[in-house]
């Protein structure tokens, strides 16, 4: 009598909503570049003696005001001076006319880096023709869309959902619900792929959406993503 064997049914997703910083535009690498052009620009060689330094403590008070931001402590307008008013704080430097010059030129400045994650357009070439692809951010739309344009990854993309043209912040699950919604697509035909665990993986999984953790690091985790990749292109895997 033969044996039986269940069929497999792969999950057919249609719908990939991906986070931007750090997910394909490389924040980190962009933003110490915008950094280092300050320090050329307003000649702060003479207290910034280490550049590494002043990159790290940037991106500190950068991640703390973002958390403030998303829970709505503070303003946009706050954000984008206090980061800077901080940093340059710690340098001596109080002149609050010199703040407001740096923090304009950084948000001028460093939307237009292009450095993307390892293997972006690759990935993105392979999804377009088989996958409608969506941005869910929270960062600002003008600058995300800034970025997506200049790195020359915007055509690849249908939608650009933000928090601030939204009214709601990952991980709040209103924010996925919002944008699948926007799309006509249906959650068990929807991914999303990011590489924050509270914003993209816990948020989306709270949407009841499946998840791939993009997580370069190797982080270990208290709660498993749906898939998990450490290299964008083994989504290939996954889809």
């Amino acid at each position: 009598m033969p044996s039986f064997v269940p069929e497999i049914v792969m999950k057919k997703y249609l719908h990939i909503f991906f986070d931007l910083d750090r997910t394909l535009w490389d924040f980190r690498k962009n933003s110490a570049e915008a950094l280092l052009a300050i320090i050329d620009k307003f000649k702060l060689h003479e207290i910034v003696q280490d550049k590494d330094a002043f990159i790290e403590k940037y991106n500190y008070y950068n991640d703390r005001l973002w958390d403030y931001f998303q829970q709505g402590r503070i303003k946009k307008y706050q954000l984008r001076h206090e980061r800077f008013r901080m940093l340059l704080r710690d340098y001596g430097v109080k002149d609050r006319e010199l703040t407001g010059e740096i923090s304009r030129y950084y948000l001028n400045t460093s939307p237009a880096k292009t450095s993307l994650v390892p293997h972006t357009i690759e990935l993105l070439e392979y999804l377009t023709p088989h996958y409608s692809l969506y941005i869910i951010s929270n960062g600002f739309y003008d600058v995300q869309l800034t970025k997506m344009k200049n790195s020359g990854i915007s055509r690849y993309f249908k939608r650009l959902f933000t928090s601030d043209r939204i009214g709601y912040s990952k991980p709040n699950s209103r924010i996925f619900d919002y944008a699948v919604k926007s799309v006509n697509a249906k959650k068990a035909e929807s991914l999303m792929v990011g590489d924050d665990v509270v914003n993209d993986i816990k948020g989306a999984r709270n949407a009841r959406i499946d998840q791939v953790y993009f997580n370069p690091e190797g982080k270990v985790l208290a709660v498993a993503p749906t898939y998990e990749i450490k290299e964008l292109l083994e989504l290939k895997s996954v889809l």
